[in-house]
């Protein structure tokens, strides 16, 4: 069943201050705390935060679906957060991807091991239990309610789950496994769905600065029981400036790779552009990581799943469901996965320089 959303009881600016940074330039050497649960799962002080989901489902019958779902919270400090909530959802019989948002000023909570988020008739929900999330979409499209629950450690990424940049540092870690059971309503058609989700949470005072800065990012779902998270980033001048990446093995135990140490080496192998935004994305990848032993070939299932709804253009993202295969210690191995690519949309001209 869906996780029980909670009721809403009084609005509030954030559910625990974090003194990590001070000032308007965000500071990436700050002293960061530990990451604490069930504190951690809920909002923070801070300029941006986001809890992100995406999975792979099926229903009784065996049709396919992926689903992106995100609340993306902002804060400038001086008046209630901003919250957006985005839907994406790829219904692989059709090959439609619906690319659905809300957005509304303001922010509920319930407590502090409990949080009930409402974006106007959308409603995000996570528990007491660390890795117990929910949420109910309804449109004229669309209806979804779906449960996710941990079925895997917490991975920490950068081993305290702490990520410094040039644009400030963040706090970052995935429940790289959740376990899903919803209803989707579809053209009026009740479908259960089962499958397995994704759980980012990430949040700072740091800057999402837009092309040519921008990351590729790939949550990979290994079909032997393996979670793989992956990152290459871009900085300010459009040149990459990092890759890296958490491995959790079957057993639960995470592995923190490096690009110094780890040989970890992403190569696109195809290109798609959006007739909406003109965006020019990668489209397919090799990766091959050194110390895992792993090679992989990474193709998305279709072409267009840009998401682009609830956001100004500029900030418009590739988010979309991939397969994989390849080959880990000789053996072969497939995999689910779901690549984020974003910087990638020109900001256009100010419109006083047109004039």
């Amino acid at each position: 069943m869906l996780l029980t959303l909670l009721a809403t009881v009084g609005c509030v600016k954030s559910a625990e201050q974090r003194d990590v940074t001070t000032g308007a330039i965000p500071n990436p050497t700050a002293t960061p705390a530990p990451v604490s649960f069930p504190q951690d799962e809920q909002a923070h002080d801070s300029r941006l935060e986001w809890w992100y989901h995406s999975g792979h489902l099926e229903s009784e019958s065996g049709r396919e679906f992926g689903f992106h779902f995100v609340v993306f919270k902002s804060d400038d400090g001086l008046s209630e957060p901003n919250l957006v909530a985005q839907l994406g959802l790829l219904d692989l019989e059709t090959g439609k991807h619906y690319d659905l948002s809300r957005a509304e000023a303001g922010f509920r909570s319930s407590g502090d091991s409990e949080l009930s988020i409402e974006i106007a008739n959308w409603v995000y929900g996570i528990g007491g239990r660390p890795g117990s999330h929910g949420f109910a979409v309804t449109t004229d499209e669309v209806s979804m309610k779906l449960s996710l629950t941990a079925a895997s450690p917490v991975m920490l990424h950068n081993e305290i789950g702490w990520i410094p940049s040039e644009a400030g540092a963040s706090y970052y870690y995935s429940w790289p496994r959740q376990d899903a059971v919803g209803l989707l309503i579809l053209d009026g058609e009740r479908i259960g769905l089962t499958g397995t989700g994704w759980f980012d949470h990430q949040w700072g005072d740091f800057f999402v600065l837009g092309k040519p800065a921008g990351w590729q990012w790939f949550a990979i779902q290994l079909d032997d029981g393996g979670s793989l998270m992956i990152t290459e980033a871009r900085g300010i001048d459009g040149v990459m400036v990092d890759t890296y990446g958490t491995y959790m093995s079957t057993e639960g135990e995470a592995k923190i790779l490096r690009q110094e140490s780890g040989g970890i080496e992403l190569t696109a192998t195809g290109e798609w552009t959006s007739p909406t935004t003109d965006a020019t994305y990668p489209s397919g990848w090799t990766l091959r990581i050194d110390s895992l032993d792993l090679s992989l070939t990474l193709e998305p299932v279709i072409k267009n799943q840009e998401v682009q709804s609830g956001l100004p253009a500029v900030s418009a993202y590739w988010e979309g469901k991939a397969r994989a295969s390849g080959h880990q210690n000789g053996e072969p191995i497939t995999a689910n996965a779901y690549a984020e690519l974003s910087g990638y949309v020109d900001p256009g001209p100010i419109e006083w320089m047109q004039r």
